[in-house]
């Protein structure tokens, strides 16, 4: 029944109604949620992820739902273009294919070279929220890793069916957001731990009306651009010590991924209070991982290039890098 009177709620300006044109996707409320949707969804027995990835994915793969039907990971390592690696018994054509847009840099032809490797593909853009989803495929899309919104994802394809789920809560978590404008998101980073901790407790979940609702308010056009021009202008400065050979072509990325084969960078930038996670620490260690995912795993730098900061933001990260790395 709908409600009349009482206090009013946040002010949400829609602008945004058709998220992905002509195809059919799932609102959810994570990006390990939006990959376990689809080995349902889809009736496959077996995931391949890779090994160079976060274990949330992994975990969204080991809900009870997913053991239930009986569903299977596997893993494939990666090689220094970051396309996979055939193990010594092959892939089974039968299974979902997760292949990771490692940074949001994935180009046209990697898409195509995995496309005609595999039968059923999902391409993990929770790293590149703006590139184009493409037809026989899954693409699953992270919102919070781009907007500033609590949680959230989409799972895309030509055609979805819909499952027995619940839909997430998101405004007892929510408060980080808040926070973050008042005083800065370094004081909110334990109230996102918290956050954090929710989505995974939540298990897989439709999208939440509250993260719903500020999606709709999002200029994505005015984020993509933003995104864009930051990037191509820490490139400019740095690229030349980037061991990366970086193409972009499919929308901004989330980060600018520099890797170079210097211990303390991203310690040193943290002293500068620029604060660049270490991601997956795990695989430096684990006797499964090969030498270039070791190698990610230690020196990859991944620099900021929300949309919160401008090019003259990026020339102060730039000087910094370059005095850390001439030292």
């Amino acid at each position: 029944m709908k409600e009349f009177g009482g206090c009013l709620p946040l002010e949400i300006n829609k602008i945004n109604n058709d998220y992905f044109h002509g195809f059919d996707y799932v609102a959810l409320n994570s990006g390990r949620s939006a990959i376990a949707y689809a080995a349902l969804a889809g009736g496959f027995e077996t995931v391949y992820i890779p090994y160079y990835t976060c274990k949330t994915v992994e975990a969204g793969l080991s809900d009870d739902m997913l053991i239930a039907a009986g569903i299977q990971i596997k893993y494939y390592n990666i090689d220094s273009s970051f396309m996979p690696i055939t193990p010594a018994e092959g892939f089974d054509d039968r299974a979902l294919f997760v292949y990771t847009n490692y940074f949001g840099i994935m180009t046209h032809a990697m898409q195509m070279d995995i496309i005609a490797e595999h039968s059923h593909v999902l391409f993990d853009n929770t790293q590149g929220f703006f590139t184009k989803p493409l037809r026989g495929t899954y693409s699953a899309y992270s919102c919070r890793k781009f907007f500033g919104v609590p949680d959230g994802a989409y799972l895309v394809a030509n055609e979805i069916p819909s499952l027995d789920i619940p839909t997430g809560s998101s405004a007892d978590s929510a408060a980080f957001l808040l926070k973050a404008i008042e005083v800065g998101p370094n004081a909110a980073y334990a109230m996102s731990k918290e956050n954090e901790d929710h989505i995974s407790s939540e298990g897989l979940c439709y999208m939440s009306p509250l993260t719903a609702g500020l999606m709709s308010s999002v200029n994505f056009e005015s984020v993509n651009n933003r995104r864009t021009a930051n990037f191509k202008r820490l490139h400019e400065l740095l690229g030349q010590y980037n061991e990366l050979n970086i193409t972009m072509e499919n929308g901004a990325p989330m980060v600018y991924p520099l890797l170079i084969n210097k211990d303390g960078v991203r310690e040193a930038l943290v002293e500068n209070n620029i604060f660049v996670s270490r991601w997956w620490r795990w695989i430096e260690q684990s006797p499964d991982t090969n030498d270039f995912e070791k190698h990610l795993s230690k020196h990859l730098v991944p620099l900021p290039i929300t949309q919160n900061y401008d090019e003259k933001d990026m020339e102060y990260i730039a000087d910094l890098v370059l005095g850390i790395i001439s030292k």
